[in-house]
């Protein structure tokens, strides 16, 4: 039986013990709960508690009747042979040769149609309506646990949101002063440059054109840093996993960085066999930027070695350097962020890409992180998951299965 969805945890905490308490109570050899997909038009088994010989399994899946919507909200239903036709379970209970069936809706706030709460047994029983009270009673406490889950997400959601525009906020203040200090230097001298022309000699006309040049290129430099930041965050949202071997992607990537550099090495060191299923080129702008990092921070002759090995739950990519290793005191990974400037010194880069790379990682379902080596340089290290769900990134749980019934 597969695993349930992340946000059925607590639902099945408290549907298992009412449903074995309803089988207790009413003398039913099934009790089970089914949730509605309106989107598929189909009703969803989802958790199960059997003590007799009627086989309905966790998982299975039945079609809704078309004349069955969330308007029409069904009301309680008992034996076969009274079931309208268009009740979702009435088919499936007569195919399935009950004798005994009751159901009740769960209904959420604005006459929503969750599910129902279904009782069944092969053999001939009553279904009192004591029985039908308690079962509408523990319908109402699934819904009334649904409806506080969702106002408990929706204000999580919110303050996710509120937290990112903050973020946002904090990062485009940021950006602002990056584009402003090169833009204010480059305004100034070619305004000299104007009004003073005529006075100026040909030294200190070089000078200030020669000023004008590097305030342009270290200007576009930032704004080159800010849109692939940009790009990278959209290209977040919109991941396409792939099977991946690892063994040929990293390989063909650090063949062709140790290709670009004369003044060291870069070697690979991947583990026999590692597939994983990841986006290619999110995965390839990680490692890009973690490479990039690394060769841009290490002495001439010094080595860069990508480790790839399996983790219990995926796969560990480590980047290795002999670099002057990690700012004290500061995270790395957060925009802008380029530790003590004497030391940094002439290194191009604005503090972006490490900002990139975790971000894409994260997107990925993974987490990076950065230490400073025993001897000298630093190791920067991601762990991604495995993912199985063929079409999503991160996969959504559920379940496909057909049911005979």
């Amino acid at each position: 039986m597969p695993a349930p969805p992340a946000g059925d945890v607590d639902l099945e905490g408290l549907t298992r013990p009412l449903l074995a308490a309803l089988a207790t109570i009413a003398g039913l050899e099934s009790t089970y709960l089914t949730v509605f997909d309106w989107g598929r038009r189909e009703q969803e088994v989802r958790f199960v508690h059997r003590t007799g010989g009627v086989e309905i399994e966790e998982g299975s899946r039945l079609p809704l009747p078309p004349e069955v919507s969330q308007e029409s909200l069904p009301g309680v239903t008992r034996s076969p042979p009274q079931m309208p036709k268009t009740h979702p379970d009435s088919q499936a209970a007569k195919r399935l040769g009950l004798r005994t069936y009751v159901s009740v809706p769960v209904v959420l706030a604005k006459h929503e149609l969750f599910g129902m709460l279904c009782g069944a047994s092969k053999r001939t029983g009553t279904v009192t309506e004591p029985v039908v009270a308690v079962m509408e009673f523990f319908a109402e406490t699934v819904a009334d646990h649904i409806t506080r889950e969702r106002v408990a997400a929706t204000e999580q959601r919110a303050a996710a949101a509120e937290e990112q525009l903050r973020a946002r906020a904090r990062y485009l203040a940021v950006a602002e002063h990056q584009l402003k200090t090169p833009l204010t230097s480059l305004l100034g001298a070619v305004k000299l440059l104007r009004d003073g022309w005529k006075v100026l000699d040909d030294a200190q006309r070089e000078q200030f054109v020669e000023m004008v040049v590097r305030s342009g290129d270290d200007l576009s430099c930032r704004i080159d840093g800010l849109l692939t930041e940009a790009r990278a965050d959209v290209q977040s949202r919109d991941l396409d996993p792939v099977d991946l071997d690892l063994g040929t992607f990293v390989d063909a990537i650090t063949r062709a960085t140790d290709g670009l550099t004369t003044d060291l090495s870069v070697r690979a060191h991947v583990e026999a066999g590692l597939h994983l299923r990841v986006d290619p080129t999110a995965l390839h702008q990680v490692l890009g930027h973690l490479l990039d990092n690394a060769i841009k921070y290490s002495p001439r002759h010094a080595a860069v070695n990508v480790a790839v090995s399996s983790t219990a739950d995926g796969v560990a990519i480590s980047v290795v350097d002999e670099g002057m290793g990690l700012p004290d005191g500061v995270d790395v990974f957060e925009a802008f962020q380029r530790g003590d400037q004497d030391l940094v010194g002439a290194i191009p880069g604005i503090g972006l890409g490490l900002h990139i790379v975790r971000n894409l990682v994260e997107a990925m379902g993974g987490t990076v992180a950065a230490e400073g080596n025993r001897w000298r340089g630093s190791t920067f290290t991601v762990l991604l998951p495995h993912r199985e769900d063929p079409a999503t990134y991160p996969p959504v749980s559920g379940t496909e299965s057909s049911t005979t019934a």
